[in-house]
This record gives C-alpha cells, sequence and structure tokens, in this order.
C-alpha cells in the first residue's frame, strides 16, 4: 500500500519558497544548503527485480533518519554518524543491519547527506535512484553482504560491487555514476 503525500507551503524570505510534504503523518524535513538524510522503504519487488518503494522521507540527521528506518523499533542519537556505522560503535552496525538493505552517502567514508533503503530481503532485488540520487552516491554501508551498484537504471550497465555486510565502502568506478544498486544475500 502506497502512502500518499500531503504538499505544504512554507514562505520563505527572498521571495524563495520551500515544500514540505508529509508522507504519513510523518514530515519530510527539507534542508538547503546543509546534509539531508533520507529514507526508502521497500513495499515488494516487481517480477524483473525492482524494487517498489516508499517516497523518500528525509531528517536533519542520520540518526533522525535510522530511527524512522527501523519502524519505530530503535532510537539512535541525533549526532549518530556514517563513521559510527563504519566503526560499529556500541553496536550501531549490527543494529541498523537488521532492518536496513543499504545507506549510500555523497561524500567518502560514509560522509555527506545519505538515503537509506530500508526493508527486506537482500534477495538481489534492485533500487532505481531516481534523479535525487543519481550519479551521487560516492559510498556506501552495507546492510546486505553484497551490493552491485550500477551506472544505469533497471540493474543494468557496469557494475561495481561491495562486500561484507556491516561494513561501509568508497566507490571507485562508480563513484558519483550509480543509478540503480542491487542488494544481494551472498
Amino acid at each position: 500500500m502506497f502512502a500518499f503525500a500531503r504538499v505544504f507551503r512554507v514562505p520563505l524570505p527572498a521571495a524563495l519558497s520551500l515544500t514540505v510534504p508529509f508522507v504519513a503523518g510523518v514530515p519530510v524535513v527539507a534542508t538547503v544548503g546543509s546534509e539531508s538524510h533520507c529514507v526508502v522503504r521497500v513495499l515488494g519487488e516487481r517480477p524483473d527485480g525492482e524494487f517498489v518503494v516508499t517516497p523518500q522521507v528525509c531528517f536533519t540527521t542520520l540518526g533522525e533518519a535510522l530511527s524512522y528506518a527501523s519502524g519505530g523499533a530503535v532510537t539512535f542519537n541525533a549526532d549518530l554518524t556514517g563513521r559510527a556505522l563504519l566503526a560499529d560503535e556500541g553496536g550501531v552496525a549490527s543494529v541498523a543491519s537488521t532492518f536496513t538493505l543499504g545507506v549510500h552517502f555523497d561524500g567518502f567514508n560514509g560522509t555527506g547527506s545519505s538515503i537509506t533503503v530500508a526493508g527486506s530481503p537482500c534477495s538481489g532485488g534492485y533500487w532505481n535512484t531516481g534523479s535525487t540520487w543519481a550519479n551521487r552516491i560516492s559510498s556506501s554501508w552495507n546492510g546486505c553482504y553484497r551490493l552491485r551498484h550500477y551506472d544505469l537504471p533497471a540493474a543494468t550497465g557496469d557494475s561495481e560491487n561491495t562486500r561484507g555486510a556491516g561494513s561501509t565502502h568508497n566507490l571507485s568506478t562508480l563513484n558519483n555514476r550509480a543509478e540503480s544498486v542491487a542488494y544481494f544475500g551472498s
């Protein structure tokens, strides 16, 4: 079942406007000129393997995003960083891997803005990044054992794997070139 977004317009100075949608009663926090940490949830998988996902919901911190991604089962500190996932500080990576297929960052080593793909399974199904994350991923944290990044939508074109559940990897040949990602259990 898909959640429908309500859109609110918030007036800003200097003739700017900011669109802030709500998805299932949860505000999508839009940021201007700073990091944003977004979440999509896998609702199902099409016969070709493409994941059906919710619209992205965004927050100002990774901790808020991962708390939302857990469906409320876990509350992470708002100051949680991608480096904490990398180091598995306090078992953060172990907990996050129970509900997260992958977290993708626009900086190396789990830095910068992120998008979390939450849900299951690590079936080899893929997520198309859409225009918001196309050609933007620089590093990925693996919730599944293997993430295969593709330079074209629909899991096609050149690819680069990252391996090891609970680990963060920088992309080399596909740095800022991925338009889809597949998630594998082995």
